[in-house]
C-alpha cells in the first residue's frame, strides 16, 4: 500500500487523476445531448426546452463563475474536488429520477455549477507540482483526455443507451456511479503539496484580487474566442444527433461516433499545436489560431450539407484539429505579466464564464431559430459562422509560452 501510494505522489499522477475525474464529469454533462431525443420523447419536450436543458449545465456558470472561483480559490484543492465530484455524483441521481421537466432541469443547472466550481483546484495544483514553462503542456495532456475520455464518451453512450434498453434514466445512474467511484478514487489517492506560490504573492484586499483579474485584456480577448467556439460546440453536440437522425435516418450510434472523432482528434490536435506554437515566433502563433478558426467554422457548416457518414468522420476530424487551440488559450492566465496564483484561478474562471456564455447560447439559439425558420439544419448551419470569433482572438490576442519576469517595483 506504501507503495501505491508512492507512485500517486508523482506529479504526473497526481494530475492526471485529477484530470481524469475532471473530464469524466464533464463528459457526462456532455453526452446528454445523446439522450436528448429519449428524454424528450418520454417528457414531451419542445425545441425550446430542449434547448434550455441543453444549455441548462451551463448557465449557472454565467453568474456564479467569477464568485465561485474568487471564493473557492481559498480551498485546498484536494477537499474542494473531493466535495465538487461528491455533489455533482448527486445531482446525477437527481437527474435519473426526475419525475418532470422542472427537476430534470434543476438537477442539470446544479450539475453544471459543481462542476464549475472544482475547476480552481486545477489552477491551484498545477503550480504546486510544475514549473510555469510546462503549464501549456500540462493543459494539453489535459485537452487530450478530454479527448479521449469525451470522444469515448460519445461513442459510448448510445450502446449504453440500447443496452438500456432505450431508458435514459439507466444511463444517468449509469454516470453516477462512475463519478461516485472516480470520488472515492481521488479521495483515496488526490495529494497536494506545500508551494511558496500559494501564499508568498498574495497581498491586497480581496476585491483589488478581482479588480487586478478584470484588468487583463488578455484574459477578455481569449474568452471572446472560446465564446464564438463554444456556441458552435454545444449546438452540434445538443441538436447534430437530432439533425442527423430525422433528416438523414442516420443512427444516434454513428452520429455519436462522428462527434466522437471530432473531439478525440482535438485531443491530440492540442498536443502537437501546442508544442508547434512554443516553438515558433509570436506572428506565426497568431497565424496558427486565426487559420484554427475558419477551420472550425467551415467544418460545422459542411457537418450539415453533407450526409455519407465516411465523409462525416473526416469533417469531424478536421474540426477536431481546430480544436487543439484550447490548451493554448487556457494557458493565457498562466502566462500573464505578474499574475498570482489565485488570479490564475479567478482569471480562468473568468474566460470559462465567456466560454460558458457560449455554450448557453448555441443550444438556446438553435431552439429559437428552428421555432422561427422550421429548419434545424438551417438554424445549425447559422450558427456555424459563430467559431470565426476565433480568428478575431487570433489577430488581437499576444500569445506567451512563459512567465516573464515581474517588473522592478515602483520608486
Amino acid at each position: 500500500m506504501a507503495r501505491l501510494f508512492d507512485v500517486f505522489a508523482h506529479r504526473w499522477a497526481v494530475m492526471g487523476l485529477w484530470f481524469v475525474a475532471s473530464v469524466f464529469g464533464i463528459m457526462m454533462a456532455i453526452a446528454v445531448g445523446i439522450l436528448l431525443p429519449a428524454i424528450s420523447s418520454e417528457l414531451d419536450l419542445t425545441p425550446r426546452q430542449q434547448g434550455f436543458f441543453g444549455s441548462s449545465a451551463f448557465v449557472g456558470n454565467l453568474f456564479l463563475a467569477l464568485p465561485l472561483s474568487w471564493w473557492m480559490s481559498r480551498y485546498r484543492p484536494k477537499m474542494l474536488t473531493t466535495v465538487t465530484l461528491a455533489l455533482g455524483a448527486i445531482f446525477l441521481f437527481v437527474q435519473g429520477s426526475a419525475a418532470s421537466f422542472a427537476i430534470l432541469l434543476i438537477g442539470r443547472l446544479g450539475y453544471g455549477i459543481v462542476t464549475l466550481a472544482r475547476e480552481p483546484a486545477r489552477a491551484l495544483l498545477m503550480p504546486q507540482w510544475f514549473a510555469p514553462r510546462e503549464f501549456m503542456a500540462v493543459n494539453s495532456v489535459y485537452n487530450a483526455l478530454f479527448g479521449i475520455v469525451v470522444g469515448g464518451g460519445l461513442f459510448a453512450t448510445p450502446f449504453i443507451l440500447a443496452r438500456a434498453g432505450d431508458n435514459w434514466r439507466t444511463v444517468l445512474y449509469v454516470f453516477f456511479t462512475l463519478l461516485t467511484i472516480l470520488t472515492v478514487l481521488w479521495m483515496i489517492l488526490g495529494k497536494e503539496r506545500a508551494n511558496d506560490r500559494d501564499t508568498s504573492q498574495e497581498s491586497g484586499g480581496e476585491f483589488d484580487l478581482l479588480r487586478r483579474v478584470l484588468g487583463y485584456k488578455d484574459l477578455w480577448i481569449s474568452g471572446f474566442g472560446f465564446l464564438g467556439a463554444s456556441v458552435g460546440w454545444s449546438a452540434f453536440l445538443n441538436f447534430y444527433p437530432t439533425l442527423m437522425l430525422e433528416a438523414n435516418q442516420v443512427s444516434l450510434n454513428w452520429s455519436g461516433a462522428i462527434l466522437g472523432v471530432g473531439i478525440l482528434a482535438g485531443g491530440i490536435a492540442g498536443i502537437a499545436l501546442s508544442n508547434i506554437v512554443m516553438a515558433i515566433g509570436s506572428g506565426r502563433r497568431k497565424n496558427t489560431i486565426q487559420a484554427l478558426g475558419v477551420l472550425m467554422a467551415v467544418s460545422y457548416f459542411a457537418m450539415t450539407l453533407v450526409d455519407s457518414v465516411p465523409i462525416l468522420f473526416v469533417i469531424s476530424a478536421l474540426n477536431g484539429i481546430a480544436w487543439g487551440f484550447w490548451p493554448i488559450l487556457n494557458s493565457v492566465p498562466f502566462y500573464l505579466p505578474g499574475i498570482r496564483t489565485r488570479e490564475v484561478a479567478i482569471g480562468l474562471s473568468m474566460v470559462m464564464t465567456l466560454a460558458s456564455l457560449g455554450t448557453v447560447l448555441g443550444p438556446s439559439l438553435v431552439g429559437i431559430l428552428q421555432e422561427q425558420i422550421g429548419d434545424l439544419g438551417s438554424a445549425l448551419r447559422i450558427v456555424s459562422f459563430a467559431p470565426l470569433a476565433l480568428t478575431v482572438t487570433g489577430t488581437l490576442l499576444h500569445i506567451r509560452t512563459d512567465l516573464e519576469p515581474d517588473p522592478p517595483p515602483a520608486n
